[in-house]
């Protein structure tokens, strides 16, 4: 067998398989396979391959042609009853709980799902909650309560076949979401379980969106969005419209070849617990 370089690329992994006669098409890893066994065979018959010249080593793109690791994105930003200062002893009630669904493959937005949330350990919303999320009083006054909402949100996890047939992942904006507001929630509601697609790792999109621009610190959605030389598409502090900034984020990134795959787990809350 050659020293030569080994096929790192699409394209020399394809160009290597047609000078053998073999099958050039698939993905990636599929490609790999199919050569490293010829490659073995051939060299069990003590033939030798013929050297195939590699000029450049894995780019971003072909990182994107790798086959995701989950078959669905739910991008979460929830908004929740706050104060002035209010600090992680606020006891903080989800009132807007909103989802939206990417493919995986495409990166398109495929479903959505909100609701918003009776909030019941401090029903009556601060003039800075309502100032700072749009949630008017009436609304959430008229809202189904938190485990009612879980209910009907667990249907349209059903719908798409999430965490049963189909693999799914959440993305939220930093590890707040989950780690802090989903966990105060289910305390308030006398949950004694957290539901389990609430237990598993998730993507935070701050963390990842650092590392892979190589950015010294992390960022909101503002800076990101601003880094990418985007704009903000709606209401600021909107569950749902925060959501769906995300996916444009997390969408660029995509197209840039990042890879999404979970970077945190939830334990205990932070003391200093801090979203904004």
């Amino acid at each position: 067998m050659s020293d030569s370089p080994k096929p790192t690329t699409v394209d020399s992994l394809r160009k290597a398989l047609e000078e053998l006669g073999l099958d050039s098409r698939g993905h990636k890893p599929e490609l790999k396979k199919r050569l490293r066994k010829a490659t073995k065979q051939n060299v069990n018959k003590n033939e030798s391959l013929e050297p195939v010249k590699v000029e450049l080593p894995e780019t971003k793109q072909d990182i994107k042609t790798k086959l995701p690791l989950y078959d669905y994105y739910l991008f979460f930003d929830v908004e929740a009853t706050c104060e002035v200062n209010g600090g992680f002893e606020f006891p903080n009630e989800i009132i807007e709980f909103p989802v939206v669904l990417v493919d995986a493959n495409t990166f398109k937005i495929v479903d959505e799902y909100r609701s918003y949330v009776k909030p019941t350990i401090n029903p009556t919303l601060t003039k800075f909650c309502l100032e700072l999320t749009g949630i008017d009083q009436a609304t959430v006054d008229n809202s189904p309560c938190f485990i009612d909402v879980l209910d009907d949100f667990q249907e349209f996890l059903g719908k798409w076949s999430l965490f049963q047939k189909k693999s799914a992942v959440f993305v939220t904006d930093g590890p707040f979401d989950i780690r802090d507001f989903i966990t105060k929630q289910c305390k308030h509601s006398n949950l004694k379980k957290r539901p389990a697609y609430f237990s598993t790792p998730w993507i935070n999109i701050r963390k990842l969106f650092r590392e892979f621009y190589n950015y010294p610190v992390n960022k909101n959605i503002g800076a990101m969005l601003e880094a990418l030389d985007m704009k903000f598409e709606g209401r600021e502090h909107s569950g749902l419209d925060d959501s769906r900034n995300l996916v444009a984020i997390g969408r660029k990134m995509w197209e840039d070849g990042c890879v999404f795959k979970t970077n945190i787990k939830w334990k205990a809350p932070h003391k200093n617990i801090r979203k904004r």
